[in-house]
């Protein structure tokens, strides 16, 4: 066996957490921890912390279906293993959120304890750039009143999540 190209598997995965998880949970916490941990930012010769993953890929890199996949990320989503973002670095936590979009997955922080960078840290967008996301979104839905209190909600749940503030 080669030992040049490895990824880090976190030990807690092992200790803690391989009992608990069924087949498909663990076959789609590796691909995660492979295409995030396993792989060196070129930019900053750091591990990545989260990565793009389409459906497409975890098909093909763990031969399960499309519907055992969704309802295995949201089961490791529930079980706080792992984070799913997206682009802006949102936190998209119930399948209908995650629905048409461009996901991003990383480990959750706790299991990700040796990594410098945890999964939480991830730049947090300008409150202007969310918001305009958002409001080219829901322009299609025509949401008005609706928009205006869920971006409100939105960067309500970020300021929490990122600063502790309650």
């Amino acid at each position: 066996m080669d030992y040049k190209y490895t990824t880090h598997v976190p030990n807690e995965l092992f200790d803690k957490h391989l009992p608990h998880l069924t087949f498909a949970e663990l076959k789609i916490l590796l691909i995660i921890i492979r295409q995030t941990q396993g792989w060196v930012d070129p930019k900053t010769g750091k591990r990545k912390v989260r990565d793009r993953i389409s459906r497409t890929m975890f098909m093909s890199k763990t031969n399960l279906s499309r519907r055992v996949i969704s309802h295995t990320i949201q089961s490791l989503v529930t079980k706080e293993l792992i984070t799913v973002t997206d682009y802006t670095g949102a936190e998209l936590t119930a399948p209908h959120e995650r629905k048409g979009q461009f996901l991003y997955y990383s480990l959750y922080s706790p299991i990700q304890g040796h990594l410098e960078t945890p999964a939480r840290a991830l730049p947090l967008p300008t409150p202007g750039h969310l918001v305009n996301h958002i409001k080219r979104k829901n322009k299609k839905e025509n949401r008005t009143k609706e928009t205006v209190q869920s971006i409100g909600n939105i960067l309500e749940k970020m300021y929490k999540k990122y600063f502790h503030k309650k």
